[in-house]
């Protein structure tokens, strides 16, 4: 099968796949093999099996329904609905200056320091929102098909090449390891808290599946949640190889990721230089930047997509009547279209100035911001589990769709798991 062809078949999923081979791996699986070697691997993986059924629910429900995770929510109950735009509003400044900050400190890193950390951050961002704004779904999708891909392939051969040279372990004498400490525990957590990524894109994914404009029932949901899977093996492929060359490159030689955004890019470069040679500096800056510029994109579209369907859902309009004129619901149809589009936009461009006032003030402290953000998606994971769960549970799907048997058995150890996490965390930094 030809490349462009399985490229067309490939879509939300892989578009969750770019928000989530981000931060999470790039920056926090790599520290996590430079600080404590192989030590961390179990916990990526749990991270991966215990998030898993509540990141499936997102494209199985939007492609059984035709609704998105955020239309379930409000079936829930008006407080359920509420509660995920409450916690949206909270976190998406710091999530979006997140991803942001480390782009902007990979792009002075590949193109030198013809600007500020906040001025490349100002031009990424402007050139993220005239691109969507312009091109909307249709360019995302096509955008981070083909980031993604390059970066698969990159990292395979960057692992490859690490190995290689170095072997499969660390050839140095392992450091003693306490992962019992309060810097290791607070490490621990923010690791989790992203990886692969936060809960709550499940309802931009939802979102996205329904931009494809694709009949709902039995078929779309087996293609969504097929082009999901795709998605997330990549997803845990990408976290093995970036600790893995966290682990070989860094572990136990003294060297620690620093604190400053451009030095701390430097260094996540020079990871993949030391693998593949000083001939592949070039393009694994490239490919770096490609995979957080990637990141980036998706972030900004997710959140103002929750803004818009939530204005969607709250306007005060009469539903459209099939029985009205073709010309009355014609234009009732494009009212709401524009309503939508209003609230993207602006939504888009509150982010875009939120996101960049908070990076002027963490420039000098990027692990601290990023810490920070995927540590409020640890503890916020439970919830946002628990209210996909009952979605899916829900009247708008048919009980043989719903979460049966094993599966649902399955389902519930992990939200078990998530909430005993959240809760030991919790007690942990109020008794620490």
């Amino acid at each position: 099968m030809k490349i462009t062809k399985i490229m067309t078949l490939l879509g939300p999923g892989i578009v969750w796949a770019a928000t989530s081979i981000g931060v999470s791996h790039i920056v926090q699986a790599t520290r996590a093999g430079a600080d404590f070697g192989f030590a961390l691997l179990g916990f990526i993986l749990l991270a991966h099996v215990v998030k898993y059924p509540f990141f499936l629910f997102g494209p199985k429900y939007a492609g059984l329904t035709g609704k998105s995770l955020l239309d379930g929510y409000r079936s829930v109950g008006k407080w359920a609905f509420y509660l995920f735009l409450a916690l949206t509003f909270i976190t998406m400044f710091f999530i979006q200056s997140g991803v942001t900050i480390v782009t902007a400190a990979l792009a002075m890193n590949l193109f030198g320091d013809v600007l500020s950390l906040s001025q490349w951050a100002a031009l990424i961002l402007g050139i993220v929102c005239a691109v969507l704004l312009v091109g909307h779904y249709k360019v995302l999708n096509t955008l981070l098909k083909w980031m993604m891909l390059i970066l698969v392939v990159c990292s395979v051969i960057a692992w490859f090449a690490a190995i290689g040279r170095l072997g499969l372990t660390p050839s140095v004498d392992a450091p003693a390891i306490n992962l019992g400490g309060a810097a290791s525990i607070a490490f621990i957590v923010a690791l989790i808290g992203w990886m692969p990524t936060a809960v709550e894109v499940s309802v931009w994914h939802s979102l996205w599946i329904l931009s494809r404009g694709a009949k709902p029932g039995p078929e779309n949901a087996k293609n969504a949640t097929t082009d999901f899977n795709i998605g997330y093996a990549a997803s845990l492929l990408l976290a093995i190889i970036f600790l893995w060359l966290g682990a070989l490159l860094m572990f136990g030689q003294g060297d620690r990721f620093a604190d400053a955004a451009a030095a701390f890019a430097g260094q996540l470069v020079g990871i993949y230089s030391n693998a593949l040679g000083d001939w592949s500096w070039l393009l694994m800056a490239i490919v770096t930047f490609v995979a957080l510029f990637s990141t980036t994109f998706a972030v900004a579209d997710g959140f103002p997509q929750v803004w818009k369907r939530a204005y969607q859902l709250t306007q005060a309009q009469q539903p459209i009547n099939s029985a009205q004129t073709p010309s009355v619901t014609e234009q009732a149809i494009r009212q709401k279209s524009r309503s939508g589009n209003k609230a993207y936009i602006v939504s888009l461009a509150i982010l875009a100035l939120g996101s960049w006032w908070i990076i002027t003030d963490f420039s000098a402290d990027i692990k601290a911001l990023l810490d920070f953000v995927t540590t409020v998606s640890f503890v916020s994971a439970p919830i946002y589990a628990w209210l996909n769960y009952k979605v899916m549970m829900g009247a708008d799907v048919r009980p043989e769709y719903k979460p049966q048997g094993v599966f649902r058995i399955y389902t519930l150890c992990c939200l078990t798991i998530l909430t005993l996490f959240s809760l030991f965390f919790i007690c942990w930094k109020i008794i620490g």
